[in-house]
């Protein structure tokens, strides 16, 4: 199991300045959250002016491996159609034989009409299934979202989908609790299609706490996973930059680091 830390963290800071952050402090592997953006709002941002063969060729230049690219997309605004962004086929182009794993997000759409997931869901399969000879495929969960339509919160539900279609599953700890979905709960049910981790704390109302540091049992949710199956527990929690004085930012994230080491150690 690789242990990874989501490119995400420091969307703010320029990409080749956060590529050096983490190597610094001991990561081998990461999750490159790709750049997206809707319509309010957007993901990834030191991508933004980035092509993705560039993108790739400063982290084989730093040192790092991919563990997984992460898709921001998912959002069904008007003239969008897939869940899946243009930007996923361009880096399993320039990343062939680079990129093991892909994480999505499940389909968001405003909308009062209540059965179009069962109409959409053959479509979702469709665009999902596609990756599958070419990484392995995750969903990740997210968690209700005000004015929006969102499938498969409940694992039972994704749990269905995701056999269904024979791909896997990306728990976000974050997400469980904002749900309301106890994080042994998700871990319990979804069971072995688990592949990869999105690993905070949590402590209500602030999400994506810095792990070790809020109310959620990390440690037994790490022990309730099936460690022969995983693929990546990747760090997704906040971890503030401090642009003058970078050694307090690299000590924070050993720190993290070294936590993600013991709770997987433990659950060995």
């Amino acid at each position: 199991m690789n242990l990874s830390i989501s490119t995400g963290t420091f969307y703010a800071v320029p990409f080749w300045k956060m590529l050096e952050l983490i190597k610094k402090a001991g990561f081998e592997y990461i999750e490159l959250l790709l750049y997206w953006k809707g319509s309010t709002w957007e993901m990834g941002q030191h991508l933004r002016d980035t092509p993705p063969a560039e993108a790739l060729r400063m982290i084989e230049d730093s040192g790092l491996k991919i563990s997984s690219i992460h898709d921001g997309g998912g959002l069904l605004e008007e003239g969008v159609t897939s869940i899946v962004s243009k930007s996923v086929y361009e880096y399993m182009v320039h990343g062939a034989g680079t990129i093991p794993c892909i994480v999505f997000h499940p389909p968001v759409k405003l909308s009062n009409d209540l059965n179009w997931w069962e109409a959409y869901q053959t479509i979702a399969a469709r665009d999902l299934t596609y990756f599958k000879e070419k990484a392995i495929v995750c969903l990740e969960n997210l968690f209700p979202i005000g004015g929006e339509s969102i499938p498969l919160l409940d694992p039972a539900e994704m749990l269905n989908f995701i056999t269904a279609n024979d791909i896997c599953a990306t728990i976000d700890t974050t997400h469980c609790a904002q749900s309301g979905i106890h994080i042994l709960q998700a871990a319990k049910k979804l069971g072995d299609r688990v592949r990869t981790v999105h690993l905070s704390d949590y402590a209500h109302p602030k999400s994506h706490v810095f792990v070790g540091e809020g109310t959620l049992d990390l440690k037994q949710f790490m022990r309730a996973l099936d460690q022969n199956k995983l693929h990546a527990l990747t760090l997704e929690c906040d971890v503030e930059y401090h642009e003058h004085d970078e050694p307090r930012t690299i000590e924070r994230l050993k720190q993290a680091y070294n936590y993600m080491k013991e709770i997987t150690e433990e659950a060995l």
